[in-house]
């Protein structure tokens, strides 16, 4: 083949890397929100009107260089695979956990700040959030009530990055009879997910007990 053929080719290869260089290069210096999850912890529920919350612990990370917003996160529930009984639930608090073990894992006004808001997550840094998920539209919607089966989770966030919410994870847990007595009997339900590993979450609280000891990974 002559110059005339290879020449071209050599400046579209070139051209490519450029193009491929300076994508990578910039989203490398945007705001790039991650956020890991997986586990599900059911708080003490005597006090309450035997409604349920659920508190998860997050880890957002922030993949990129550029520090940005946060704003929201949804939590969408289906159980059974039963999507058009799917129950949107919004974050109510941010508990803080040391607190929460202190108070012998039951929800009180001295371990939740209320309401949870949006923060700021600076470049390359990750930070662990518990949050605490009630059911939407609290007041006209039923309030959330467990029964044994398979429950699906779609963890969606909302960042100064993205226009519209993005889903961010996926996962499962079964509940069973027993679990459900478990949490009536006044005893904190775990839902852990081994597949996955939350490193910040659990070490931030590595001098404290907060998963059970027989279930810690």
């Amino acid at each position: 083949m002559t110059s005339s053929y290879w020449l071209p080719l050599a400046v579209s290869i070139l051209a490519l890397a450029i193009a491929v260089l300076a994508l990578l290069r910039t989203r490398a210096l945007e705001f790039a929100p991650e956020v890991l999850a997986g586990d599900v912890i059911l708080p003490r529920a005597s006090r309450a009107a035997g409604d349920v919350k659920l508190l998860l612990p997050l880890q957002f990370t922030n993949a990129g260089h550029a520090d940005g917003i946060v704003e929201w996160v949804a939590l969408r529930l289906t159980i059974d695979g039963q999507a058009q009984r799917s129950v949107l639930l919004s974050p109510v608090a941010e508990v803080d956990m040391q607190r929460f073990l202190q108070a012998k894992r039951r929800l009180d006004p001295e371990n939740t700040i209320e309401p949870f808001t949006s923060f700021a997550l600076e470049g390359k840094r990750a930070v662990a959030k518990f949050v605490l998920f009630d059911v939407a539209e609290r007041g006209r919607a039923e309030p959330l009530r467990l029964r044994p089966g398979r429950y699906a989770f779609e963890l969606f966030v909302k960042s100064s990055a993205t226009r519209q919410p993005k889903l961010e994870r996926t996962f499962e847990h079964a509940i069973e009879q027993k679990q459900i007595e478990e949490l009536a009997n006044d005893t904190t339900v775990y839902l852990i997910n081994y597949q996955i590993t939350l490193p910040a979450a659990r070490r931030e609280l590595a001098a404290v007990e907060w998963l059970p000891g027989a279930r810690r990974a």
